[in-house]
């Protein structure tokens, strides 16, 4: 129940991001954790008190000793006051150890959960956006974003909580104390403030710049890996390893050199600020003390007010230091941004719910084409699937076939036309609801590294056993999971490699079969197997036809015998239409096509 509600509380970050404004981002971040980090600031404050206090107890107890110096006869009055601030010092001192786990604690809590928030936020968009959308995004790219992204955004509300805020806190503590009690003092730890905003200003746009390039190589490297790695049995099979080290390589090369370059851009950064305190302190040491000479100060207000510059030196010292960092933190919020604002999304909401599919499926002078495509992939597309009847499209590639299957999941939008199910456009409609009622079995099955059971029971959480039994039953693939050694709780392997190609398409048609769909689609769900293999599929697919919707995308003409229609396509256009035997007797673009095999 708890976890239930942190999601949906820490889950809306799409709907206040805004990479105009990455700061007030950062902050409105927060938002669902104010208890937390109220909390944090409490202790925050306790946990300090010991930093704060010590150039102030060292001047007092400097001020009694040169008192007792001077005055023997307060030494005893002295050395009381001595002793007590010592107490006074050490109690603070300790309860650092509980007061600072503690804020940790809360702190982590609330970083951690805005953190879970923002990839539950990801993964959510990411299942909105289109099709289109995943096209022209690299998975490696995504990748980054959820994983090294999000993670920077963490790490620099991780440094804002935890560095920058102490950090000003002591500045202004300091400031407020000196501005207090020397006036002329505070004046000198003012320059401070116009040298921190001329440094940070010369530096800023070539970090900015240089942190962008950087993200991006990165982003291109992740995604370089990523294909690297799937392609690394074509990679063996060809000899083409020195090739793969090569091309990576010089993506490393890249890196590493835009990587340097950014890390010289801040060590120059940061030893100017380390020049330009050092001599701020000792133009502190030149105004007090001269003032201690005149006896408008103590001796001991030397090392209050050296300790109050020290702590205003080191908290702008560290909010420069760590500028890089929040650099580095801004440009992943514009990194995420890409992702929780782009507007390539499928909107559902307030559209109504098919609450029933009968399946009829009708196409109204479709045209469709793929962004810097020359040509159309549909053009002027018109027919009509009634309900329960099965239909094949095929052709060669590059005719449209795979375009209309994604037309009918509602993945992509015709630019031109309708796409009606039982008479109503598919634009006008939950897509959500509609697809409860498909199921798609393509060319290349992907299954996940559980169970047989999990597999075919994917996104049921109630499935039964009978129900997963019988579905296998009818899928075929019954038989050769009772010889396993765990039956459905067989372990199949990342990616199903445990098992055969056909092993994996019957189990595709299980998971399929058990959502008891209104429409099949199956799009080349035979085209890579053995011949033995392709006759138990082909019998599957033939069982859970009957009485359902059924589209069929294949390239093998023998597997498409029984359907009820096949259309013939050829460069978006249908220019056959008809049973099997009447297009083989036709002697048209279909009896070519089955020459050919």
């Amino acid at each position: 129940m708890e976890e239930s509600q942190r999601s949906s509380k820490t889950a809306d970050c799409e709907y206040y991001f805004n990479t105009k404004q990455p700061v007030r981002t950062l902050f409105r971040l927060f938002k669902t954790e104010k208890k937390n980090l109220a909390f944090s600031a409490l202790f925050f404050l306790i946990k300090n008190s010991p930093a704060w206090a010590l150039p102030i107890i060292t001047a007092y107890i400097i001020n009694g000793v040169s008192a007792a110096l001077q005055h023997p006869e307060t030494k005893p009055q002295q050395i009381r006051s001595i002793i007590m601030y010592l107490i006074v010092f050490a109690v603070l001192a300790i309860q650092n150890i509980g007061t600072h786990t503690v804020f940790i604690y809360f702190l982590a809590k609330s970083i951690r959960n805005i953190e879970a928030g923002m990839r539950l936020s990801i993964v959510r968009r990411l299942q909105q956006l289109s099709v289109a959308f995943h096209d022209k995004t690299a998975t490696g790219v995504i990748q980054s974003k959820v994983l090294r992204d999000v993670e920077a955004i963490r790490n620099v509300i991780m440094i804002g909580m935890n560095i920058y805020l102490p950090a000003i806190t002591s500045f202004l503590i300091a400031f407020v104390m000196t501005l207090k009690n020397a006036p002329v003092v505070s004046l000198l730890y003012a320059v401070c403030i116009p040298v921190v905003l001329l440094i940070m200003r010369i530096f800023r746009r070539r970090m900015n710049v240089t942190n962008s390039v950087l993200r991006h190589d990165m982003e291109k490297m992740t995604a370089e890996i990523t294909e690297m790695i799937a392609m690394l049995p074509v990679t063996k099979a060809h000899g083409l390893e020195k090739a793969e080290e090569e091309k990576l390589e010089k993506e490393f090369r890249v890196v590493f050199r835009n990587g340097l370059h950014l890390d010289i851009v801040s060590a120059l950064f940061g030893s100017t600020n380390w020049v330009a305190f050092q001599l701020l302190q000792i133009a502190c040491l030149a105004v007090t003390v001269p003032f201690a000479f005149s006896g408008r100060i103590g001796a001991g207000d030397i090392i209050l007010y050296q300790g109050f510059f020290n702590m205003v030196l080191n908290s702008v010292a560290t909010v420069i230091n760590m500028y890089p960092d929040i650099m580095r933190g801004i440009d992943a919020v514009r990194s995420v941004g890409e992702i929780l604002e782009s507007d390539e999304i499928e909107r559902n909401e307030g559209k109504p719910k098919m609450m029933t599919v009968a399946g009829e499926v009708s196409f109204h002078n479709v045209s469709f084409s793929y962004p810097d495509a020359s040509l159309h992939a549909l053009n002027d597309l018109s027919f009509t699937v009634k309900a329960g009847e099965s239909v094949a499209f095929v052709g060669e590639s590059g005719s449209g076939k795979s375009t209309i299957m994604q037309l009918i999941l509602g993945l992509r939008h015709p630019q031109a036309g309708t796409v009606k199910i039982d008479g109503t456009d598919l634009t006008t409609i939950d897509l959500r609801s509609y697809r409860r009622f498909i199921s798609v079995v393509p060319q290349s099955v992907i299954l996940f590294s559980g169970s047989i059971f999990q597999n075919i029971g994917y996104g049921l959480p109630k499935v039964t056993r009978e129900q997963v039994t019988e579905a296998a039953r009818l899928a075929n693939a019954l038989e050769f999971i009772e010889k396993l050694p765990d039956g459905f709780d067989t372990g199949i392997g990342d990616s199903g490699i445990k098992l055969s190609g056909g092993q994996r398409q019957r189990i595709a048609i299980a998971r399929a079969l058990v959502r008891n769909p209104h429409i099949l689609i199956f799009d080349e769900a035979t085209s890579a197997l053995d011949v033995i293999s392709e006759k138990l599929v082909q019998d599957a697919i033939d069982t859970l036809i009957q009485g359902r919707t059924c589209f069929i995308v294949a390239h093998r003409l023998s597997t498409v015998r029984n359907v009820d229609r096949i259309f013939v396509l050829k460069e978006g256009r249908i220019i056959e239409e008809g049973r099997y035997d009447q297009l083989v007797n036709a002697g048209g673009e279909f009896a070519h096509l089955r020459s050919l095999q």
